[in-house]
């Protein structure tokens, strides 16, 4: 998917179902879904790689062992996951498909391929590795963004080693960066279901009329550029 077809407040407009009620996929309803998720990954990949390197599977070795690594900083939060999440809302203005596409990051990371080992979010690389992918998320989805120096500060981490942690992380990613329509689709109906299987946050569909409603813009505002420089 284009960058330019994610707006950045495409998961933010109001959106009508069929029987008319207002759906709208606010970064509150992301956050809460998404750190929902992660501690029951993380859960689930503590136990898994329990007597093992942290976070990176025994598939990874040599350059990426040493990429993953940087990751496990040894500490954990000093916050839950959902206050954690939250503060790239509240201070960088992250947008909830930023937050769907940096999940998509993590999933990919998680399942390894193309030669790279698997790495998982565990609590001692938690912090870096969501930072990292929020970061990259961001900058692959928005057109303005924060300086890296900002982000760091949000994730509470130092500029310099956020710098370090996101090219690590996209030797990691293979520089794969691009995600489908349908892929973005495909987790956007995984956070649905998460929701409550069918409470009201139609993530597809609300996608699908914002960018109905940014092309429109986009159209409107190509037809008014001839018409204001032969004003001029």
């Amino acid at each position: 998917m284009a960058s330019a077809e994610l707006g950045s407040d495409a998961c933010g407009f109001p959106c009508g179902g069929d029987d008319g009620a207002m759906a709208a996929l606010s970064p509150t309803v992301v956050v809460s879904v998404l750190a929902s998720l992660l501690e029951r990954h993380i859960a689930r990949n503590e136990r898994a790689t329990a007597g093992a390197t942290a976070g990176h599977g025994p598939e990874a070795s040599g350059e990426d062992a040493r990429r993953a690594a940087a990751f496990d900083g040894g500490t954990v939060l000093d916050m839950g996951m959902r206050e954690f999440l939250e503060r790239f809302s509240r201070y960088a203005h992250v947008s909830p498909q930023v937050y769907v596409v940096a999940y998509a990051y993590l999933d990919r990371l998680r399942r390894g391929g193309d030669g790279a080992g698997a790495v998982r979010v565990v609590a001692t690389n938690a912090q870096r590795l969501l930072t990292a992918a929020i970061l990259v998320a961001s900058k692959f989805v928005e057109d303005r963004n924060y300086k890296n120096s900002y982000f760091a500060a949000v994730g509470g981490l130092s500029a310099a080693e956020l710098s370090s942690l996101e090219l690590d992380f996209l030797f990691l990613m293979r520089f794969r960066l691009n995600v489908s329509v349908s892929v973005f689709r495909s987790y956007c109906r995984h956070l649905e279901r998460e929701v409550g299987h069918g409470g009201g946050y139609q993530v597809e569909r609300c996608l699908e009329k914002a960018l109905l409603v940014s092309s429109g813009e986009a159209r409107r505002q190509h037809r008014q550029t001839p018409a204001a420089a032969a004003a001029q």
